[in-house]
C-alpha cells in the first residue's frame, strides 16, 4: 500500500483502510482496524485497537497497550475509538482491563501531548484534555467537558458535561455537569458559562442552570432537599441531567469553594 511508509511495521491481521496514511517507524500490533482518511505519525505504537475514520495522530503515542493494573492477566480486551479525534504527541491510551467493557474514545477528541488515559475509561464527544493531564481507570468524562493541563482525575470519578476543569486540579470527587472546578482538592467556584455559550445553549438555559448551581451547591440545603425542590419546578432537560448526575454519584460530589466577594454570576 502506497499510504503505508516502508520503516513501518504492520501485524498480517491489521485491517487499514487504503487511504490511511501510516508514517515511519510506526508499528500496528494485533487486531487493530483502522478506518478511513486517518493518518498514523512517525513512532506510534497500536495495538488491539478499533478506529473509525478521520484520526490524526501526531506521532509517538501508544495506543491499546496493556493496561497498568495488577489485576490484568493478559485477556483478550481492547480500545475502541470513535471518528475525528485528534491525538497529539506521546499520548497514552491504555486498553480496558475486562473484555466485556473496552476502554472508549468518542469524536472529535483533542487529546493534547502527554496526557494519558488508562483503563477501562469511557470519553464522550468533543472532549479536549489538555497536556500532561492524567486520567485514572474507570473513570467517565461526558460530552464537551474540558481538562485543562496538568490536572488529575482519581480512579472511578466522573466529570460531567461541558464541565471545565482548571490546570493543576486534583478531582478526588464526581464533578457535575456545567460546573467549573479548581483546586487541590477540587472545588466547584461557578458554572461554565463560556462553555455552554459556545455549546449553542440558549440564555434561559444557561438561566436555569445557574440558579439549579446555587440551589444545590450555596443555598445550604442538604443534597437530597435540593434536589427535590429543583424537580418540583419542571426543569429545563439540563437541570434534569444535572440533578440525575448528582443522584447517580457513588463517589461523591465536589462542594462549592465560598469566596469572600464571588459572584454567582461566574
Amino acid at each position: 500500500m502506497s499510504n503505508i511508509h516502508p520503516s513501518a511495521i504492520i501485524d498480517p491481521s491489521a485491517k487499514i483502510d487504503p487511504s490511511t496514511v501510516i508514517g515511519p517507524y510506526v508499528v500496528i500490533g494485533e487486531d487493530v482496524q483502522i478506518g478511513k482518511n486517518s493518518y498514523i505519525g512517525p513512532f506510534c505504537v497500536i495495538e488491539n485497537t478499533t478506529m473509525g475514520d478521520n484520526n490524526d495522530f501526531v506521532g509517538s503515542a501508544f495506543v491499546g497497550v496493556k493496561p497498568q493494573d495488577l489485576s490484568y492477566k493478559g485477556e483478550h480486551t481492547r480500545v475502541v475509538m470513535g471518528n475525528g479525534n485528534k491525538i497529539r504527541e506521546s499520548v497514552t491510551i491504555h486498553r480496558s482491563t475486562f473484555v466485556d467493557k473496552p476502554t472508549t474514545i468518542g469524536n472529535n477528541c483533542l487529546l493534547m501531548a502527554n496526557s494519558h488515559i488508562a483503563h477501562d475509561v469511557q470519553l464522550g464527544n468533543n472532549i479536549i484534555i489538555a497536556n500532561s493531564t492524567g486520567i485514572a481507570g474507570h473513570v467517565i468524562i461526558e460530552d464537551r467537558a474540558v481538562l485543562s493541563g496538568l490536572a488529575g482525575v482519581h480512579q472511578f470519578a466522573r466529570v460531567g458535561t461541558m464541565a471545565m476543569v482548571s490546570g493543576g486540579t486534583m478531582c478526588t470527587l464526581d464533578i457535575p455537569p456545567y460546573c467549573i472546578a479548581q483546586g487541590d482538592r477540587a472545588k466547584t467556584v461557578g458554572i461554565n458559562i463560556i462553555g455552554m455559550r459556545r455549546a449553542g445553549l440558549s440564555h434561559q438555559v444557561i438561566s436555569e442552570v445557574r440558579k439549579a448551581y446555587k440551589v444545590l451547591f450555596r443555598s445550604g440545603k442538604r443534597l437530597e432537599e435540593a434536589m427535590n425542590e429543583l424537580e418540583q419546578g419542571n426543569p429545563c432537560e439540563e437541570v434534569k441531567h444535572l440533578i440525575a448526575f448528582c443522584r447517580s454519584t457513588k463517589r461523591g460530589l465536589v462542594g462549592a469553594k465560598h469566596k469572600s466577594g464571588e459572584s454567582d454570576d461566574e
